[in-house]
């Protein structure tokens, strides 16, 4: 019988992070399935993360949006604490521009404007969300998109006039005056975002992106980006309008929906029809987390970051690693517990767990014509000749306390980030062969990782 927390049965991990793990769980009263946050509140409090917490729980109740991922409600035992939240299956949006290199413009156009419509429900409520990207755009069961991720969100004072002044967000979607650090326009930034994201789907690549930041972010204050010849006259006139680095001149996402090539094919009555809920109160904020009468069957596991490893268990000997180092290093940020693709900065690193060595990895890896070589034991580096350019990279093999299986880390050095996640891609796939004479090297697959240790 599997773990029950109130009246949901917890299933397997989809999801973790700093200090939170993400359960599939099913209401035993409806049987309908949800996702079930679960976040250690002792690291919570270590992190001093508290009050961004309760603001993001506070929004999430507050805002009720098709193109938004939905809060059912949220439960406190003494260490942990539960969100309740739709269960979204159809992976990122960014994972989808990838295995497409580049979207069709239709297509584009339909996810622009679920995204607008979701960020225009925000603003007309006061909440800029402020870390639109890929990343945070998850797709449904019927290919519909969802925004999640209000972590960074905050409210806009009113009227919109007022600014803003915490630098936040992923470099290369942030606008240039966030950089600026002068104060800045949350629903401005956020219009800004939506742009970025935007070229990203018609064009398959970042308009502002460098391996060196500072050299980022110069391009960015700049506004120094080429569009693509492929863009349609009227969608680089809205992605032109969009990124423009003054934001008095710059459109809002008001007057996105309000543009020709927005309106190709859009219903009038799904922007006509929000709601204005209006902002949480501190009162709410306060609030968002209450005490409730709430059983469980066995203590949730803790977060990987601090966990200790549970009697029985080898622990790890010099150079390797033991199973929470592995869970901590492959699920940090991400909803793919047994590889990952890190999601700060520029998305540039990638962990499997393989059944090999590194040297047996770069034998498997030559007819992908990746020019490799070890530089030391069990490190390599290496480059590719890629159509947009040259793409340097370095691997790594360490291994873990599980006999002749090593974690493999690929880390970007420069070159296109999305080049970069395609060869990560051709990667897995040659480490995932099912030709038996390369069975050894297949990745290891289990169901969630070592087991956590009991209470």
């Amino acid at each position: 019988m599997g773990k029950r927390i109130g009246k949901y049965e917890v299933g397997k991990t989809i999801g973790s992070g700093n200090f939170s793990k993400v359960k599939q769980a099913i209401d035993t009263e409806t049987g309908q399935s949800w996702a079930l946050k679960i976040i250690d509140k002792e690291q919570l409090q270590k992190d001093h993360m508290e009050e961004q917490l309760k603001r993001e729980i506070a929004l999430m109740k507050q805002l009720k949006h098709e193109n938004i991922v939905q809060l059912r409600e949220v439960m406190q035992t003494q260490h942990h604490i539960y969100l309740v939240l739709e269960l979204v299956t159809g992976g990122e949006l960014f994972d989808k521009i990838v295995a497409a290199k580049r979207l069709d413009e239709g297509i584009a156009r339909r996810y622009f404007q679920q995204l607008v419509c979701a960020v225009l429900c925000c603003h007309r409520n006061g909440i800029a969300h402020r870390d639109i990207k890929p990343e945070n755009l998850l797709l449904d069961s019927n290919d519909n998109i969802k925004i999640s991720d209000f972590g960074l969100s905050n409210l806009q004072p009113t009227g919109g006039k007022d600014l803003l002044q915490t630098v936040c967000g992923t470099p290369n979607y942030v606008a240039p005056e966030v950089l600026k650090e002068r104060g800045y326009n949350g629903f401005l930034a956020d219009a800004w975002s939506c742009g970025i994201v935007l070229f990203v789907m018609l064009a398959g690549y970042l308009p502002f992106d460098d391996e060196n930041v500072n050299a980022l972010f110069n391009k960015i204050e700049r506004g120094d980006f080429r569009m693509a010849r492929h863009f349609s006259a009227q969608a680089a006139d809205l992605i032109g309008k969009l990124l423009l680095v003054d934001p008095t001149r710059r459109l809002t996402i008001e007057q996105v929906t309000q543009h020709p090539w927005f309106l190709v094919g859009f219903d009038q009555a799904k922007i006509d029809g929000l709601k204005l809920i209006g902002q949480p109160t501190d009162e709410a904020v306060g609030d968002a987390i209450k005490d409730t009468a709430l059983t469980e069957t066995a203590d949730p596991p803790k977060a990987a970051t601090g966990a200790a490893p549970a009697a029985g268990r080898p622990s790890s000997g010099p150079g390797s690693l033991d199973g929470f180092d592995v869970i901590g290093r492959l699920t940090a940020c991400t909803l793919f517990p047994l590889s990952s693709t890190e999601a700060n900065l520029h998305k540039s690193t990638s962990r499997w767990l393989v059944a090999a060595t590194l040297e047996e990895i770069l034998q498997l890896l030559q007819p992908l014509k990746v020019n490799m070589r070890l530089i030391a034991p069990g490190e390599a580096k290496g480059f590719a000749n890629m159509p947009k350019g040259l793409l340097t990279f370095t691997a790594s093999a360490s291994p873990t306390v599980l006999p002749g299986v090593s974690l493999f880390e690929f880390k970007r050095g420069r070159g296109d980030v999305f080049e970069f996640h395609g060869l990560c891609q051709l990667i897995q796939g040659s480490l995932d062969s099912s030709d038996p004479q390369k069975s050894k090297l297949r990745s290891r697959l289990v169901d969630d990782g070592p087991s956590p240790a009991s209470p």
